[in-house]
């Protein structure tokens, strides 16, 4: 039976990872037999998980136990960093050139304004950037934002190319960029803001949150942790909103130039980094390298009697 902890947690260790990894496998292997082709992408998000919570609990240790304003705003870049980068490279089936900047200043403005007002005057936290409370809470924000703005980029962006002999028949009619897209951007936002709904919807009727779940584990009393929680989620849909609003503006400023002439040459198709065609050719590279048939043709004598080689004829 395992240990329990100082308020009555049972103890956890790496095993009990092992263990629980067991149903990321049964996933995978439902996805192989139902040929779905995710369980590479799932077997990888897995290990990430692992790899980046491991790192983050060593570094953020540290970091929550420091009381320096320049440590927190550190680690607050840095995760935007990260969360930027995850969105342009992994989440985006789109991208244009430049996405990497413009998402990075899109969760800069989105989370830290957000993160800064919700803990300032919402929490009445002193000073705002208090590490328990301000890194936790941008790291949330991050989380539900990323899912929302690379949502309404890759919705905006089809839209674009989808109904490009639309937009080029409004521009030239006399249509600013705005007044043209302005329909297909409204698609874009209302899309990406219905998982934010959803979710705000079904709060503490079906869905029991993981932050108040935590405190509640944690000893804070029930009333206290459901406030928490409320203010919370206002924040992350604020968040949502402000960033999903921004992407859509810029995919609309960097397809539509200034002189209301739409440039959907600049939309790219992400090709994935490690493609499962990638995988197949390097086995078969490899097996011909240093397979049993490539190890046995090695092991033969040089100076061995060939058999000679025959061809069947047919005569006419």
């Amino acid at each position: 039976m395992p240990a329990e902890d100082s308020i009555g947690l049972p103890e956890l260790d790496w095993w009990h990872v092992a263990q629980s990894s067991v149903f990321v496998i049964i996933a995978a292997l439902i996805s192989f037999c139902m040929g779905t082709r995710l369980e590479l992408s799932l077997i990888i998000s897995g290990v990430r998980c692992v790899v980046q919570l491991t790192m983050m609990g060593y570094v953020l240790d540290d970091v929550l136990n420091s009381n320096n304003a320049g440590i927190v705003m550190l680690m607050t870049l840095v995760l935007i960093l990260l969360g930027a980068y995850e969105t342009t490279f992994n989440r985006a089936k789109k991208t244009f050139k430049g996405m990497f900047v413009t998402m990075l200043v899109i969760l800069l403005v989105s989370n830290v304004f957000i993160a800064f007002l919700g803990s300032a005057f919402a929490l009445k936290e002193k000073p705002f950037w208090s590490p328990p409370k301000f890194i936790p809470i941008v790291g949330m924000l991050l989380g539900n934002t990323m899912g929302s703005i690379a949502m309404a980029t890759e919705q905006c962006l089809d839209n674009l190319s989808l109904n490009e002999p639309i937009l080029e028949t409004r521009l030239s009619f006399g249509a600013t960029r705005f007044e043209a897209a302005k329909p297909l951007a409204i698609e874009a936002i209302r899309m990406s803001m219905l998982p934010i709904i959803t979710q705000l919807s079904v709060m503490g009727l079906i869905n029991i949150p993981g932050m108040m779940t935590g405190q509640i584990m944690a000893g804070t009393p029930m009333m206290e942790a459901v406030i928490y929680q409320q203010c919370i989620m206002f924040m992350i849909a604020a968040s949502s909103a402000l960033g999903v609003v921004m992407a859509v503006f810029s995919c609309l400023m960097v397809l539509i130039d200034k002189h209301h002439s739409l440039q959907s040459e600049k939309i790219q198709d992400k090709l994935p980094i490690i493609r499962m065609k990638t995988i197949i050719d390097l086995s078969h590279t490899v097996s011909s390298t240093i397979g049993p048939q490539a190890c046995f043709s090695k092991c033969r004598r040089p100076g061995r009697r060939q058999e000679p080689a025959y061809e069947e004829v047919e005569l006419r």
